[in-house]
């Protein structure tokens, strides 16, 4: 089955969808994969439940606010996504002041809703509240921030399928190997 990258954001002002389409987008064309966008800033975007499996990579956003993930959200990205072995990228964007915990929150809540975190950025954006903090960004440095940023999961993601790969060549013809194998992917996926 072909891998999947999913574009998924709540951005009322624009700079997150901006950040997040450029990651995704960067990571589909790097990877081969479809793109997909899910766009939940609207509250009727907010009604349905979505499903992943482990052939797609979620880049998930959501904006700070006040160091956290808004609480007008949290009941549905609690309830709203079921990851099922999905691999995520929880991103946040903030006003130029901090991001706090919101990025460990969006991480927590991904991981309840069943996602395999390989990586999470913070990225600044305009302040949703003053055009004067982080006037204009996301700008072009952040942008390119953003693509490297993807072009390092990227990597990751090459080298964990290398990992899938040798676990399933060698998982008929030696237990034994099988089972090194993954414990080889375990550890990889818990040391990045």
């Amino acid at each position: 089955m072909e891998r999947r990258v999913w574009a998924i954001y709540f951005s009322a002002t624009g700079t997150t969808e901006k950040v997040v389409k450029t990651i995704a987008r960067e990571l589909g064309n790097m990877i081969g994969a479809q793109v997909n966008e899910i766009n939940y800033t609207l509250p009727h975007q907010r009604q349905k439940e979505y499903e992943f499996n482990e052939n797609d990579i979620v880049i998930f956003g959501s904006p700070v606010y006040a160091g956290r993930i808004p609480n007008i959200l949290l009941p549905f990205l609690n309830s709203g996504f079921r990851g099922n072995g999905a691999l995520a990228v929880p991103i946040v964007m903030f006003g130029n002041r901090n991001y706090d915990d919101a990025l460990i929150e969006l991480r927590n809540i991904l991981e309840k809703d069943g996602f395999c975190i390989i990586a999470a950025g913070a990225f600044v954006g305009e302040h949703s509240f003053s055009k004067i903090l982080a006037s204009g960004r996301p700008d072009f440095k952040d942008l390119k921030l953003a693509y490297n940023f993807a072009d390092k999961i990227a990597e990751k993601l090459r080298c964990t399928i290398m990992i899938l790969k040798f676990q399933w060549k060698y998982q008929v013809k030696n237990q034994y190997v099988h089972i090194i194998s993954l414990v080889i992917e375990k550890v990889f996926l818990l040391i990045f």
